[in-house]
């Protein structure tokens, strides 16, 4: 998809087992500034933009937004200067 704005909003919605909502982390990679919210509830905010995808720990009231079933998921990007770029992703923590 193009971006041509200053402002880019994501929605998608995604299922989830009960047992997808242990131990959660996302992974972003972005440019610029950053929120995520579940469900409407913030679970992610970070600014400044990143060279590769980084991990993130989620704020808990919006990993407790999260339920099993369907969950809306809408990002929120915003371009100050330069390239423009936004990915996310959602996982279980792994250990090394």
């Amino acid at each position: 998809t193009i971006w041509n704005t200053r402002d880019l909003w994501l929605r998608r919605e995604v299922s989830l087992d009960a047992a997808d909502l242990s131990d959660l982390q996302a992974w972003l990679h972005h440019d610029e500034d950053a929120e995520v919210y579940f469900n409407g509830v913030l679970a992610l905010k970070t600014t400044g933009w990143t060279t590769a995808y980084d991990f993130f720990d989620l704020l808990p009231a919006g990993k407790a937004a999260l339920r099993p079933g369907k969950n809306l998921i809408a990002i929120h990007c915003h371009q100050n200067d330069g390239g423009q770029y936004v990915d996310f992703g959602l996982g279980q923590v792994r250990s090394p």
